[in-house]
């Protein structure tokens, strides 16, 4: 995956993890709205003299809504948490691009006989490693996740 390419992918990835929040926040409200209708319904029963079984029906349907809300926040947490992962190792692997590139420069100098800082090549290289491995473990890890949430079989 190119620089831009990479980039894209994380931009993508912000922005559907906006659009989960988003959406998240908006199941939330209904799902209170749904709970508070829930919790008057019985009034109807005794104050406005509906009949049992149209109290009964009606916080059925009431609360048949309220279970696919629930649901939805589930559905979506996978989502939201399927994307922090991705979006953590892209992160990471853009980190780890910067660094390439960088190393691959000072190594150039190096050759052409330029003086240039040892330290730091080490230093690239270490964080090459380290990154990698930790880019692989946020991938691995949500994997391992999913599979044993059962999301992935």
């Amino acid at each position: 995956m190119t620089m831009p390419q990479m980039q894209q992918a994380i931009s993508n990835l912000r922005l559907l993890l906006a659009s989960v929040r988003a959406k998240d926040e908006e199941l939330e409200a209904l799902a209170r709205q749904f709970r508070r209708q829930l919790e008057r319904a019985p009034r109807y029963a005794i104050q406005g003299g509906n009949p049992l079984e149209v109290t009964l029906n009606l916080m059925g349907e009431i609360q048949e809504r309220l279970d696919s809300v629930e649901e939805q926040r589930k559905h979506l947490s996978a989502v939201r948490s399927q994307v922090e992962t991705e979006l953590v190792a892209l992160n990471i692997t853009e980190k780890i691009a910067h660094a390439k590139e960088e190393l691959a420069q000072l190594r150039v100098s190096r050759d052409a006989g330029e003086d240039v800082d040892v330290g730091r090549i080490a230093e690239l290289q270490r964080f090459i490693e380290e990154a990698s491995l930790r880019a692989g473990e946020a991938i691995t890890g949500g994997f391992n996740e999913r599979r044993q949430s059962g999301t992935i079989t």
